[in-house]
């Protein structure tokens, strides 16, 4: 087995420079960094991750705790991108990531029980809005966390920067000659929810506009068939005064509502304008093709990484502790001008 003398011996330098190096520890310069790093590579070592528990008092793990409530978890293309880049990011600190659930072998255990088992360094958060007691046991305990999807008190949050995103499509309506904007808001349980609605509100009132509770539905949830389900309610609710535009507060139930739309007899654009948010892969391949917000998610997991590692290292933290990631207009083909 290769050991870190002999990684040592091929960079040229101690075996304390070359732990220090693989346990990220500071007084190791770039260069020297590098070459341990190419040393380790010729040689094939292995870092024994047992023993750089034992010598570091740490596990290296940081766990990922993901709520299912309302179809924001995994398997949503949002949060694997997070997710992966997320990983990507504290694998290059020498972190491992591993899921967070609320069962251990064959019994039920609560979120706190599965990280202390686990032994977990820090979690990221990825939860609903809904405050539960059980998010709160980890929120409470000595674990480093980090959200990516809810503001929690005392707790640093990486997230978009919803209002910005939401002005951006709605000044682009504005630009466009829309005067009679309609907003089909995500789950008001959620962050993103509230924060693009706040920024519909805001907007109009802005620019002196009505704000037409007919003009505002509610989906219950993420998912393609409650989009569906707010297309017909705004189509009934608003039918001697119809809108517009439409701004969706997610793809979604952006790409559902135009196919609502279309199925009534409205064509997108002529008839009816619509602005999505998150930029989802799909939104590039429906027709039209899908104006949207585009949200950096790359960007959120990596500052996520390094913020919880930050923290679980002692390091100074340098940004707010609600951190904004900027968004970005990707104009295609569903919106005309008036």
């Amino acid at each position: 087995m290769v050991t870190i003398y002999d990684v040592a011996k091929e960079a040229g330098c101690s075996p304390t420079t070359v732990s220090k190096a693989f346990n990220n520890y500071s007084g190791v310069s770039d260069a020297t960094y590098k070459k341990i790093m190419e040393a380790a590579d010729k040689l094939g070592y292995t870092v024994n991750t047992n023993a750089r528990a034992l010598a570091t008092k740490k596990t290296w793990l940081l766990g990922v705790l993901f709520s299912e409530d309302v179809n924001t978890g995994i398997a949503h293309p949002h949060f694997s991108e997070i997710l992966q880049s997320f990983q990507v990011r504290a694998g290059e600190y020498g972190y491992d990531v591993v899921f967070v659930n609320k069962r251990l072998g064959n019994r039920e255990a609560s979120y706190l029980e599965h990280c202390k088992y686990r032994g977990v360094d820090g979690v990221l958060l990825a939860a609903n809005k809904i405050f539960t007691d059980e998010i709160q046991s980890v929120l409470s305990s000595e674990i480093k966390c980090v959200s990516v999807e809810t503001n929690y008190p005392n707790t640093h949050t990486v997230i978009s920067d919803n209002r910005m995103g939401s002005l951006q499509a709605l000044e682009y309506l504005y630009f466009l000659g829309h005067r009679k904007i309609a907003h089909m808001a995500c789950p008001l349980t959620s962050v993103a929810g509230q924060e693009r609605y706040s920024a519909y509100k805001e907007f109009l009132k802005s620019k002196g506009l009505e704000e037409n509770p007919k003009y505002l539905v509610e989906t219950k949830e993420f998912k393609p068939e409650d989009g569906i389900a707010a297309a017909t309610q705004l189509l009934q609710q608003a039918w001697d005064d119809l809108p517009t535009a439409v701004f969706c507060g997610y793809d979604d139930i952006a790409c559902a509502a135009m196919t609502t739309f279309k199925a009534q007899g409205f064509r997108v654009p002529e008839d009816l304008s619509i602005v999505g948010f998150d930029n989802v892969t799909i939104s590039g391949y429906t027709t039209p093709s899908l104006t949207t917000i585009e949200q950096d998610r790359a960007a959120i997991g990596e500052n996520a990484a390094d913020t919880l590692i930050k923290m679980i290292e002692g390091r100074d933290i340098d940004h707010p502790i609600d951190m904004r990631i900027p968004t970005k207009l990707i104009v295609r083909n569903s919106c005309a001008r008036i």
